[in-house]
Parts: C-alpha cells; structure tokens; sequence
C-alpha cells in the first residue's frame, strides 16, 4: 500500500491512501487530492502506476511541479525518498510497495575499460562537480554525482536546501515570522528530521557515500536554527563590518587588515532570509510584509537589510559594527557628530517643542541620530512618533507609538490615526524619514496643529529636504509644491544638515540653518553652525554671527536660554 504524505507550509501534516492505479491533485473536487489555494491548478499533477513504478505528470499547471528543486516536463518516477512540490505543499510517498523503492545502483562490468571504483574517484581532485556516466549500462542517476572532498559544492547546497525547506514545513515554529523563540523539543525534532533526511538520502544514493555528513549536518542545524555562518563572525570582537548578496560568498572588513571574501556562505538565499529576519526578530525590528530592515541588534551591530521582491532582485544584508548605540547626543558629542554648543541649541529647541528637520544624505544612519534626539526629549511631553516598525520610542511610558508600515489586520488607516492625534492634542510629533503615508500629518503639526514637530528625511542640503517635504504632502495641496515649500520653510525653527564628517567620519552634522523666507517668496538659508577643518586638520564647529541674532530672536520670544547662550 502507498500512502501520499501532504506537508502543508505553515501548516499541517495529513495522510491518504493512493488506491487504485491513478491519484490525482488539483484545486478542483473532482481531483482525488483537492488542495485548495490559489497557486494551485484546477488539475495539477497525476501520480500514476506504469510499468512496476509510480510516476509524476504535470497536467500543464500555471505554477509548475518540481521534484527535488527540478521542474517536471515529461514523466518522472517518483520514489519513496523523493520530494513533490506542488504550490506552498509537499507531496511525499510512504508505504513497503516495492514501486517506490530505491533502485539498486548500477554495477558496471568488471572488464569494461570505462568503469570507474567510486573509491578511485574520491581519492581524485575533483572540480566542484563531477558527473560521471556509465557508459555501458546507459544509466545516469544523481548517485554518481562525486562533490570534490572539501569543497561547498553547489551539488550540497541543493541538498542542504532541501532540507532547510522539507524541516521548515515540518517543524513551522523554526520560522522566526511564526515564533521569537526556538524551544527545546522543536530543536531535538528538527535535528531528527535533519538526521532522517540524510540517512534517507544516503539510502537512495541521491548522497554519495563519500561526503562527510558531520559538517553538512552542523551547517543545515546552524541554518535552521542560528544565524547560518553569520553567528561565529558577529561574536568576533575584530569583526567590524559583513556582507552578504544572496547565497554569494560572505564579505567580511576587520579592524586590521584589508578585506576579505570568505569561503564561507549561506546554501540558499532563503536561508540567508531565514537568518535576516531570526536577527532583526530578537531585538522587535521585524513587521510582517516589511522589505527593507534596519535597526541595532546584537553584538554592537547596526543591521541594512533588504528582501526581495524589488529592483535589486535578491536578498542583501550588510552589518556594521557601531561604537556606541548613541542613546544621547552626549554620545554623539563624544564621536564628533556635533559640537556640545549644537547639542545644546538642538536641546533647547526639544524642551520649547519648536519645529525641526533634519535632513541626510542617503549614506548617513539617519535612525541612530533620530534616536539620540529623542532620547533628549522630556519625558513629560505628550509625544507621538512615527516610523516605520513603532519603536522609534520603545522604552517611554505615556509615549504614543505609531508604526508607518501597515499589518493585515490594520482597519484605521494613518491618516485617520494622525489625525485623532494632532485633534487630541500633542506637544511634539515625530517622524522618522517622513513618508507619503504621514506627510500631510506633519506638514499639518508644523503649521501648528501640534505645539512642534520633528521630522527627518533625506535631502542633500536644507532646501531640497524642505521641496522633498512638500512634494511628499503635495497631494494634500492639490500638487501647489513650491507655495508649500515657502509655507513650510516659514514656520520651521531650524534644519539640521547631516553628512559623511570633514575627515571622513561616519556622520557628522555639517550645519544647522535657519530658514528666512523674504517677502518676495524667496527663501534664504542661513548658517547658524558649520563644521570644518582647522588649522592643524583635525574637525572643527563654528558658531556663524546669524547665531547671536538667531539666540536674541529665540529671548524676543520668551524663551529662556541655557546659561552658556546667556551672553549673547
């Protein structure tokens, strides 16, 4: 008797009886296997007894049908050890009938000149894949396929891939999208199923003999459930920068040295993806549907991440390490980010709720400093900030948290949300690289609808973020972007300039400007504080003479000014 084992993905496991000669699969009722989902066809595939042996034909479906990773085009038998892809289900088949055993592996005639020991062929340096064919029994099976000892064939990446996927279904708590934690008996079962696999492989020859199954083992263990190849590099305090691009070798830069591309690599692009989002998962940066991730995690690393689909079309992940998590402009101060002067304006303009932008180029961690600023922000005021996960304030109590990017089980959208907010009352709103989603909202609290408002985006200098901002909100303007772009440069305090630093730092902030606009429309950008270079090279921030007049309008006001601003 054959029994065909459904593996559902993120579900679960179920079992039929294949009876009869045929077995049918499809979306329709009349299909002796209905899988209903959309990936898959109304008439699918057909399993089917033929000459003592089960067979696979696809019915011409929209998706296709894959056996072991290969797309089906004719007639394909199919065996006990073999796996099924049909849509987001795996097909396998069970059972003691002899239709779906292991074929016996070819034995070649003694006297033939052509025969090759498997023995000799392993004692050979081989190139990354051998095939080798019998030539007098016309025979080709994937057991004479001979991996070069020592080398990550892409022939073990297949199988390691297989695995992951066939695991993954088996045990779904090992997807970090589905659980934060791995627990002790999801480890045991999937490492089982891991020793099962191999064990089946090796019996049906798909795994040759000669591969040393320990360190193929301990690869697909650390793939499923740590961070693949990544872990070891992360933990090594020379480690200050990695990358990878797919399932392509890993970059790595340490504090000494030149870099490096590593034989070391991911066996799948999905499970690099896999290990994405099992990094960003334990430190709350991963949001369901969310392509690009970035955000402090652990070992002092900044993670850039992106997830197809989109233009760069595969999966990229680069890690920096970082000095310091940068909670304060204080630490910020220490890397020579800004003056302690800068600091203390920024500070002021905080504690006033006055209106802020600050703008970076694209290479900038414009996230880091948004976090230090508003760590600088009391802890009294009635603040909403907006990013795109909602941590952006993860820590104060009373604090509003509003994530940009939207989950499936959202019913309020954004806008509606801002809106409830700004019309309650709020002392500060913040937006983390201001989106088209929240831009009418903070174009809205910088005319006055909250008492402040702090927004970043990216912009090269002051005024292309202030045109960036007003074509962001335009469509609630009815497309009027340069009248909004003079509305907006009039009621902002102050821009914040951010940029690689004179010498080369990371990230330095390069002016802070106050906006001017002219009774002719025109809008004057002047320099409060710019950095440059010294006499003796090193980083030096200047204090303009518009910083005087700027302190003295701030005192017209009524606002008080910290100590170290009192001459002015």
């Amino acid at each position: 008797m054959i029994t065909v084992v459904v593996h559902e993905k993120g579900g679960q496991t179920q079992r039929f009886a294949f009876e009869g000669d045929n077995f049918s699969v499809g979306r329709e009722d009349d299909n002796d296997l209905v899988l209903d989902r959309v990936n898959v066809s109304k008439h699918h595939l057909r399993l089917r007894r033929h000459e003592g042996k089960i067979e696979c034909l696809d019915l011409d479906s929209t998706n296709g049908t894959y056996i072991n990773g290969r797309r089906v085009s004719a007639s394909r038998v199919v065996r006990r050890t073999d796996r099924v892809y049909v849509g987001d289900y795996i097909l396998m088949l069970e059972g003691d009938d002899p239709s779906i055993s292991a074929p016996e592996p070819p034995k070649p005639p003694p006297d033939s000149k052509k025969a090759r020991r498997r023995d000799d062929v392993a004692a050979e340096v081989l190139p990354d894949f051998v095939e080798l064919v019998d030539d007098t029994s016309g025979v080709f099976t994937s057991a004479q396929r001979v991996p070069a000892a020592g080398v990550e064939s892409t022939y073990l990446d297949r199988i390691a891939n297989q695995i992951v996927t066939s695991v993954l279904h088996s045990v779904p708590r090992l997807d970090p999208a589905k659980s934060s934690d791995i627990y002790d008996d999801d480890r045991e079962q999937a490492l089982t199923e891991i020793d099962a696999m191999i064990a089946d492989l090796r019996d049906s020859l798909q795994l040759d003999a000669n591969v040393d199954v320990a360190p193929l083992r301990e690869r697909i263990a650390l793939e499923l459930m740590e961070y693949g190849p990544l872990g070891e590099l992360m933990r090594d305090p020379e480690v200050r920068e990695l990358q990878v691009v797919g399932s392509g070798p890993i970059h790595v830069i340490r504090e000494t040295g030149p870099a490096q591309r590593l034989d070391l690599r991911f066996t799948s692009e999905n499970s690099l993806q896999l290990a994405i989002r099992r990094i960003a998962r334990k430190r709350g940066l991963l949001v369901e549907g969310g392509q690009i991730i970035e955000g402090i995690v652990e070992s002092g690393f900044y993670l850039y991440a992106v997830l197809p689909p989109h233009a760069a079309k595969t999966s990229v992940l680069s890690l920096r390490r970082i000095r310091t998590d940068a909670n304060s402009l204080a630490a910020l101060v220490q890397e020579q980010v800004l003056s302690p002067d800068m600091r203390e304006l920024l500070g002021l303009m905080l504690r006033a709720c006055r209106r802020v932008v600050v703008c970076a180029s694209g290479g900038v961690n414009l996230d880091r400093f948004m976090r230090a600023v508003v760590n600088e922000v009391p802890e009294d005021l009635r603040v909403a900030c907006i990013s795109d996960t909602g941590r952006l304030s993860h820590g104060r109590r009373g604090w509003i948290q509003v994530r940009r990017i939207k989950d499936p089980a959202d019913t309020v959208d954004l806008s509606s949300v801002l809106g409830v907010l700004l019309r309650g009352g709020l002392d500060l709103l913040i937006s983390q690289q201001c989106g088209q989603q929240d831009a009418g909202a903070v174009i809205d609290a910088i005319a006055g609808a909250s008492r402040g408002a702090v927004v970043s985006l990216w912009g090269i200098n002051g005024a292309h973020a202030l045109a960036r901002l007003a074509a962001l909100g335009s469509t609630m303007a009815g497309g009027a972007i340069q009248p909004l772009t003079v509305s907006v440069a009039h009621a902002i305090d102050i821009i914040i300039r951010l940029n690689s630093g004179v010498n080369a730092e990371a990230m330095q902030v390069l002016e802070i400007i106050e906006p001017h606009v002219h009774a002719d429309g025109t809008i004057e950008y002047r320099p409060l504080f710019t950095a440059g270079k010294a006499s003796d090279g090193s980083t030096e921030f200047k204090a303009t003479l518009s910083f005087n007049r700027y302190l003295r309008s701030l005192r017209e006001q009524g606002i008080d000014l910290p100590p170290r601003f009192q001459r002015a």
